[in-house]
């Protein structure tokens, strides 16, 4: 039975200098001196936590006080001699559930960090908590410190090696003699990133209370100014990146990098083993997400510590707070949507969004250029779909092809009639990316158009140069066959085993052979088929590369979707993914999305930047991967150098994706890192086709929570665009959507096919 045994700071101090592990610095007598200076906040005791007289942990807690009651708060506490069972912990939380509700009756909860999700636990009330950090190594010298880091972070700090022209130092004892100039920099950090910095006395009083032994400021400066700062907390062998701000002017030039190399091997050569650079983004909390892309380039693998759990203790007390913070949410979604309601009738006028195509992905395109902006979009196209040819969010310029000449006219004409305008042109299918990389550079001054070059297009459409790509970014792809349709030399016999899939190597170059009947993926189950198929494209006249894959089972609900934003300035500035429940399975329209359901994937994320990064691409990315049931490897099938059919899934998600073009590409704003982090479920049919398709009782159960939450987005009901004409649209394709399931695809497959 383990006991809670009350201690003194000095038994606290000889107890902690006992345990053979780090201690957080947190969990320090002064720490607890520390916390004193901030209003609100007083030091409440020590404890230890024992088993038939055995020290299992120790912990030190500050009383909060905030809004009129009483918390206690225990930062990275337990600290346990050994890693806990999750029947430890939880005997652990009892005892001191106990002994804190003997002590002290005011408080109401206890926050301290619990490795397991345990029953007595509850979610934070405040504060973001994490389940994952960013440990460097920080033994072995300079050129081991960089060695061990991934490519990404080797190429950027050798980058900042080169042509950053900032000077790094130690600025310990000049920080303590004023931290004026530093502190100004974390007002403009603030100020970006969307925090209030505490006030400048709480830095002050860590410098001087920690001491230089405990806490060290390092600093990077241009021309003699401070541009960029961390404050580094050492406790043993561990040392922890606390706080860090840096000037906007300077972000792009790679200071930070050099900073925290610079700090890396500073702190070894003061005898630390190893540097925490303390939170990253994961699937517990993602709104972190944004923390990642930088701080995990600087180690090959990501930590697991404790995240931050509340303990209830006056469990009714607890309860209503629960319910105010849910209420004061609510209250606060409310007044965004009115401000956004508020703004309806005035328009961005400014901006003249043009989209060519004429199909429901290209109504979601609009629907997002709505919702940002409240603009009328351009529909450039020769025959819409009804639900874009009766809205009233799109005003349609005919077309009599979607090909250069057309569109060029139509965006020359569009340009020329709003001249003190910024027109932005997009689209989204292959055919028609290709058409605006012939044509744009002819496009007027006022013309923004938010693609890869044609040589990028061409490198990473070809699925032959995508597979290398993604071997040297650490990303898998199927085992793969090319072959070479282009003359009259026999085709040999494949070597991967059957069923296989076959697919043409560019999708662009075989758009118009889907008009003459032919699939846009091949299910192939004998030789016998496949040569088949290699005589009907040749006498249909495609001279093309075709792909022979290795077949990766698993039925619709084994795809994934990602979507990545690469700004002007080649980084990537929002990201977006979802995995899918369910496919179109009509033979033009096979492997289209039509349900799906938002989940960060933050290391696919990171690796498809970096992908995109090193080819210097531009605009939008959407990638198609697939889970192997059988390894649980994700396999990266191809990119689409455009932003996919299924875009809104991002804006459901929190992040809409033609806020951040325009952000960049009109207004030049930095690069905000954004992450389309909340769980919705995406869907073109009626939710009733859902429980035919989802076979797994977990993710059907998970939908059916989505559902009954009211989570459901359907790109084509927007509710400020429903007029009875539209509605009648609307109605009459998701019907076609029934009859089409029933026709090419009654009931799921283990392969999807």
């Amino acid at each position: 039975m383990i006991e809670v045994i009350e201690l003194t700071r000095e038994q606290f101090d000889s107890e902690v200098a006992g345990l053979d592990t780090i201690i957080p610095i947190e969990q320090t007598s002064a720490w607890l001196d520390y916390e004193a200076t901030i209003p609100g906040r007083t030091p409440w005791g020590y404890v230890a936590l024992r088993r038939e007289g055995h020290t299992l942990a120790v912990a030190c807690f500050a009383d909060y006080e905030t809004h009129g009651y009483h918390f206690l708060r225990g930062h990275h506490a337990p600290v346990w001699a050994d890693e806990p069972s999750e029947a430890d912990e939880a005997e652990a939380l009892e005892a001191l559930s106990s002994y804190v509700r003997a002590k002290d009756r005011k408080q109401v909860f206890v926050r301290l960090s619990v490795m397991h999700d345990l029953p007595a636990c509850r979610p934070t009330l405040s504060t973001l908590p994490y389940d994952q950090t960013v440990v460097i190594d920080v033994t072995g010298g300079d050129d081991e410190i960089l060695a061990r880091m991934k490519p990404r972070g080797r190429r950027d700090v050798r980058k900042a090696l080169r042509e950053s022209k900032v000077e790094c130092a130690d600025e310990t004892e000049r920080a303590g003699e004023s931290f004026a100039e530093y502190y100004e920099v974390m007002r403009e950090t603030g100020e970006r990133d969307g925090f209030t910095p505490a006030p400048i006395s709480d830095y002050e009083d860590m410098l001087r209370i920690l001491g230089p032994e405990r806490c060290r400021v390092f600093a990077g400066r241009l021309d003699g100014r401070v541009v960029t700062w961390s404050i580094v907390t050492i406790s043993k062998t561990r040392a922890v990146r606390y706080y860090g701000a840096s000037l906007n002017e300077t972000m792009r030039q790679h200071v930070t990098d050099k900073l925290v190399y610079f700090e890396c091997c500073e702190l070894g050569r003061l005898g630390c083993l190893d540097y925490d650079m303390m939170a990253i983004g994961s699937d517990f909390q993602p709104k972190l997400l944004g923390l990642n892309e930088f701080k995990t380039k600087f180690a090959k693998q990501v930590t697991p510590v404790a995240p931050d759990r509340d303990l209830p203790l006056r469990k009714t007390f607890y309860a209503s707070l629960v319910k105010l913070r849910s209420q004061v949410q609510k209250r606060r979604e409310k007044a965004a949507a009115q401000d956004e309601a508020g703004s309806a009738g005035t328009p961005r006028e400014d901006l003249v969004p043009v989209i060519l195509g004429g199909d429901i992905g290209v109504y979601a395109l609009g629907r997002e250029f709505n919702e940002a902006y409240h603009t009328t979009c351009v529909c450039v196209a020769s025959a819409p779909i009804g639900a874009i040819e009766h809205s009233s969010i799109f005003e349609v310029k005919p077309v009599s092809a979607l090909d250069a000449d057309e569109v060029a006219r139509a965006v020359r004409e569009v340009a020329e009639a709003n001249a003190d305008r910024h027109v932005v042109v997009v689209a989204n299918t292959d055919a028609l990316i290709d058409v605006l990389g012939q044509v744009r550079g002819d496009f007027p001054a006022n013309v923004s158009c938010p693609i890869p070059s044609p040589e990028v297009i061409a490198r990473v459409s070809d699925k032959v140069e995508f597979a290398r790509l993604c071997e040297g970014h650490g990303l898998e792809t199927p085992r793969t066959e090319v072959v070479r349709l282009a003359g009259s030399d026999p085709i040999g016999a494949t070597s991967i085993a059957f069923p296989l899939v076959a697919k043409p190597a560019v999708s662009s170059a075989y758009a118009a052979l889907l008009n003459a009947g032919f699939k846009k993926v091949y299910y192939v189950r004998e030789q016998s088929e496949l040569d088949a198929l290699w005589r009907e494209l040749r006498e249909a006249g495609f001279a093309g590369d075709f792909l022979v894959q290795e077949l990766i089972s698993g039925d619709d609900t084994f795809m994934d979707s990602i979507t990545i934003y690469m700004n002007s300035r080649g980084e990537a500035e929002m990201f977006g993914s979802a995995q899918v429940l369910l496919e179109d399975h009509a033979p033009t329209m096979l492997g289209n999305p039509v349900v799906m359901v938002t989940r960060p994937m933050p290391e696919l994320w990171e690796k498809a930047a970096a992908l995109l990064a090193d080819v210097g691409y531009r605009g939008f990315a959407n990638f198609d991967v697939k889970r192997d049931p059988k390894t649980g490897r994700a396999l990266f099938l191809e990119v689409n150098p455009r932003i996919g059919r299924n875009s809104y899934y991002n804006a459901a998600a929190g992040v809409n994706p033609m806020r951040a073009m325009v952000s960049d590409v009109v207004d030049g704003k930095p690069t905000r890192n954004l992450k389309a982090d909340e769980k919705i479920l995406y869907t073109l049919v009626p939710t009733s086709l859902i429980p035919t398709y989802v076979t797994d009782p977990a993710l059907l159960a998970e939908v059916n929570e989505l559902i009954s939450a009211g989570k459901v987005f359907d790109p084509q009901r927007y509710e400020p665009d429903m007029g009875l004409r539209r509605r009648m649209d609307v109605d009459l394709t998701e019907q076609n959507q029934v009859r089409k399931f029933k026709a090419y695809y009654p009931k799921p497959t283990e392969t999807s096919f």
